[in-house]
């Protein structure tokens, strides 16, 4: 069974993204809390993460970052306001290409569909192993 993780600042994403992954067949554990994420990539196998883009302490290009240290697993920024990809900083710029061209990064849109969901996730890491 594949494991998400996301981490987002709104309990009714993530809920929605619980259930959403689930029913599918995916194993997903959610958080709001940075810490809790970290910990959880620490000690869990991760084949997804979830990353809001948007958040109050960091964005999600500071949690890319920090990841990239730690592994290489694909990730899915989930943001509901396309202007944070308008990206000033060549660093920044230089992470975002790299990822896209590697094939490790996708975005969705908020708001968004379930199928869209679902096709992001299967776009990255594939259809569930195991049946739900």
């Amino acid at each position: 069974m594949q494991n998400i993780l996301a981490l987002d600042d709104d309990p009714a994403i993530l809920k929605c993204i619980s259930m959403a992954t689930k029913v599918r067949g995916y194993q997903c554990t959610t958080t709001s809390n940075f810490q809790e994420f970290f910990d959880h990539l620490q000690h869990q196998p991760v084949d997804l993460v979830l990353l809001d883009v948007c958040m109050p302490q960091k964005d999600g290009f500071e949690v890319l970052r920090t990841l990239r240290l730690e592994r290489k697993v694909p990730v899915l920024f989930v943001t509901g306001y396309a202007g944070v990809f308008t990206l000033e900083s060549n660093a920044l710029l230089d992470l975002w290409q790299q990822e896209f061209a590697e094939g490790n990064t996708d975005i969705l849109y908020k708001p968004f569909s379930i199928e869209n969901l679902y096709a992001k996730i299967e776009g990255l890491i594939g259809p569930c192993e195991a049946p739900p």
